[in-house]
């Protein structure tokens, strides 16, 4: 091992002295310097995979770059695999070749289905792409103690987990009302990780204080510039989010025109499957801010070395000795690629030419839950006068609480009062969180999904109980999807690793969610993205009311509370 590694490094020395040439030279390109903020034109010798050297070079291969723009590889700082639908090498396929290379996520999602034999799958299926792809560990699995998850991870998986090269640190903390307060169990992880993200909403004076002192550096919750500029102002790096729901880019618009080092742009995860394939991923976002006004070689710092300094990543510039991750580009302002090259190779290249790679048969076989039937569906109560029904606000993960008098019939769409049901699904234990729901529209049928929030049991909406039971036993038949029911039939996709990502081409997984929604629409849905905000209500850590497989829950008492009121 030693000596292999003595004989690159004299092979990367004797090519950048010019002693030998490089396996490849990208000829008089336009390159963007993100530490001095220059462009200037030369050549990039590569070798092994590394930058050598800059300057005037021979190869045994060359591309002529002229009139086009070089640049490092976008690193999203933040984000969410899981939440494209796609597995790790269809999600690369559309993103890798418009110029976002490596990604540091939050894997989160399928921990909480498959524990942390989920994430080594990903870092697995990983080694086959050309992407790089870095994690944190999970903090926050269960996200609470008021819900069933598929797996629970503490402070010895995530002691398991940074022992791997492609884990980082912890993921983001979102359990700040658990550090304000000192608490045992979230200190623990803490401790344990040198690099620690974190997710603070509105936390604010001495809270925010209290939070940043146990050594979380980064945010990516902020929603206006007074909260931005206190947490800059402490110390923390902050990521802009902007994507296809939660759009903070505006808002924010000041702190990243500064071009402060201590900013980045992330995607979070939120980049519906329409406009991922439609307009892009982190190019999108570059492309925003050059429209909001930011310095384009601000931007693209904020995008390449904020991160990759911030995460100690061996890429995000081009320099010797970095990874050859490099994007040339017709122009610059309008990030138009021309051509993209991973460990100084054309990704064209590598896509056409990489194997395939399968999840095993345990991560598609995750939903255990039991088929049900109506009368396990049916809401008994107390018998009081009054009803709590969750009220979703459009583009919004947090919810009302309604309280309403009971009438005829407690489930009334015309009304748009609707029934919503959470079945437990890792330990066929039968549980299945009862409420009512505001907010849909649906007129008719239902639809059933095996994503929600963070642990990603069943859960369903709909106009009668009938309904539900369909929608639901065929996610379960599908072990994992989502399924609308409704008079002309099911319309549904499989998301059968996990019950969180398809293993199909992203163009007939959009195809598929287009017919979802267009069905959502014709039975009188009238929510930009239902399955997105469907998934959310399970969530029992955002207020103010939610539903997990134990009830409803109040998140501010941090408690289930009945659907009857005396």
């Amino acid at each position: 091992m030693v000596l292999k590694k003595l004989e690159k490094l004299r092979k990367l020395i004797d090519v950048a002295s010019g002693r030998k040439k490089a396996d490849l030279v990208i000829k008089k390109a336009d390159i963007v310097n993100v530490i001095t903020e220059e462009i200037y034109t030369n050549d990039i010798a590569i070798a092994d995979g590394r930058i050598a050297g800059i300057g005037s070079y021979s190869g045994i291969k060359e591309i002529d770059a002229r009139n086009f723009y070089a640049v490092p590889g976008l690193i999203d700082a933040h984000t969410h695999v899981e939440m494209s639908m796609l597995t790790l090498s269809e999600f690369a396929r559309l993103i890798v070749p418009k110029g976002t290379t490596a990604i540091v996520a939050d894997p989160h999602e399928i921990a909480n289905v498959l524990g942390i034999e989920g994430i080594k799958f990903m870092i697995q299926e990983a080694k086959t792409l050309p992407l790089r792809y870095y994690c944190m560990a999970p903090s926050c699995v269960p996200s609470s103690n008021l819900e069933t998850s598929g797996a629970k991870i503490t402070e010895k998986e995530i002691e398991e987990l940074l022992s791997l090269n492609e884990v980082l640190g912890l993921a983001e903390v979102m359990s700040f009302p658990d550090v304000i307060a000192g608490r045992e169990e979230v200190l623990r992880k803490i401790i344990v990780a040198e690099k620690r993200d974190g997710h603070a909403p509105l936390v604010t004076g001495k809270e925010l204080n209290a939070y940043i002192s146990v050594r979380i550096e980064t945010d990516h919750e902020s929603i206006s510039y007074e909260e931005a500029l206190e947490k800059l102002r402490l110390g923390m790096k902050i990521m802009v989010r902007e994507g296809s729901a939660a759009k903070n880019l505006k808002d924010l618009i000041e702190i990243v025109k500064t071009g402060n080092r201590n900013v980045m742009l992330v995607t979070d995860g939120d980049r519906n499957l329409d406009d991922l394939i439609d307009e892009g991923y982190l190019d999108y976002v570059f492309r925003r801010a050059v429209e909001e006004g930011v310095d384009p070689i601000k931007t693209l710092q904020m995008c390449t070395i904020n991160p990759a300094s911030h995460y100690g990543l061996d890429c995000g510039i081009i320099a010797p000795s970095k990874f050859a991750d490099i994007v040339l580009l017709e122009n610059l302002e309008k990030f138009r690629v021309k051509e993209v090259l991973f460990n100084g190779m054309r990704v064209k290249q590598i896509f056409e030419n990489k194997k395939r790679f399968r999840y095993p048969e345990r991560a598609k076989k995750s939903v255990k839950a039991n088929r049900i039937k109506p009368e396990d569906i049916k809401i008994e109560g107390n018998g009081g006068r009054k009803v709590r029904i969750i009220g979703i606000v459009e583009g919004e993960i947090v919810t009302e609480e309604i309280v309403t008098e009971v009438g005829d019939r407690i489930v009334d769409p015309e009304k748009d009062v609707l029934k919503i049901v959470v079945v437990e699904r890792y330990r066929s234990s039968g549980r299945i969180g009862k409420g009512l729901v505001k907010g849909f529209g649906i007129k008719e049928g239902a639809l059933a999904s095996s994503i929600s929030h963070d642990s990603h049991n069943l859960i369903a909406v709909g106009s009668d109980d009938e309904s539900i039971c369909q929608a639901v036993n065929r996610v379960i038949e599908l072990q994992g999807g989502i399924v609308v029911v409704s008079s002309k039939g099911n319309t549904e996709l499989q998301l059968e690793v996990a019950g969180l990502m398809t293993e199909k081409p992203a163009e007939r997984a959009l195809a598929k969610l287009k017919e979802i929604h267009k069905i959502l629409r014709e039975i009188g849905c009238k929510l930009d993205s239902p399955i997105i905000s469907l998934s959310f209500l399970a969530l029992p850590v955002i207020p103010k009311l939610k539903i997990t497989d134990y009830g409803l829950i109040d998140v501010d008492k941090g408690k289930v509370v009945d659907i009857f009121i005396d």
